[in-house]
């Protein structure tokens, strides 16, 4: 298996499952893509739900998630995150929230993954990843939608975290990347 490893950020030790820094892939896609993995590792790329389920679940693992939005580099941490498995729809599971601004993910935790063609989020008789143009743990609808339209500024379309990009623009860059935790 191939994978992308971020071995400077924090001390390093990441491997890194999502990356989007261009529109170069399309993230509007269904189920089966987001479960296994798509894109060019050398730039934008999503892992796979269900290879980060089969890491978190052998070991204790944190999540980084690190993006730009106007010049200015911004980035979350929780020291504990897992996926469930498939049957559970890849439910996110954070806790212990650091970083340089708000914890607007937090909204998701315990949510199942939602795609375009698999509907599992918290709002009935619409699809939030049709509405938000993306694939994520959505709720009702969403906070965080870095799997959106790349560069779109129609209202919750884009690449946001809403607290500091609002509902209408997007991060010119997002990462998402695990790693162990240390003595674990």
């Amino acid at each position: 298996m191939e994978v992308v490893c971020d071995t400077k950020t924090d001390g390093g030790g990441w491997l890194v499952i999502q990356r989007r820094a261009s529109a170069a892939v399309d993230f509007f896609r269904g189920w089966e893509d987001y479960k296994n993995g798509f894109g060019d590792l050398e730039g934008n790329f999503w892992f796979g739900l269900e290879k980060v389920h089969q890491l978190t679940n052998q070991g204790q693992y944190e999540l980084r998630v690190d993006f730009e939005y106007e010049g200015t580099n911004y980035y979350a941490t929780y020291s504990s995150f897992s996926l469930d498995g498939e049957p559970d729809n890849y439910k996110i599971r954070m806790s212990g929230f650091s970083g340089n601004f708000g914890a607007m993910i937090d909204y998701h935790n315990g949510q199942p993954f939602t795609t375009k063609d698999r509907d599992n989020d918290g709002r009935s008789g619409e699809n939030c990843a049709d509405d938000r143009h993306g694939a994520w743990w959505y709720y009702s609808c969403s906070s965080v939608n870095l799997n959106g339209e790349w560069a779109s500024t129609r209202y919750a379309k884009g690449l946001y975290w809403v607290d500091v990009t609002g509902f209408g623009d997007s991060v010119s860059f997002s990462e998402m990347k695990i790693r162990e935790r240390a003595g674990k």
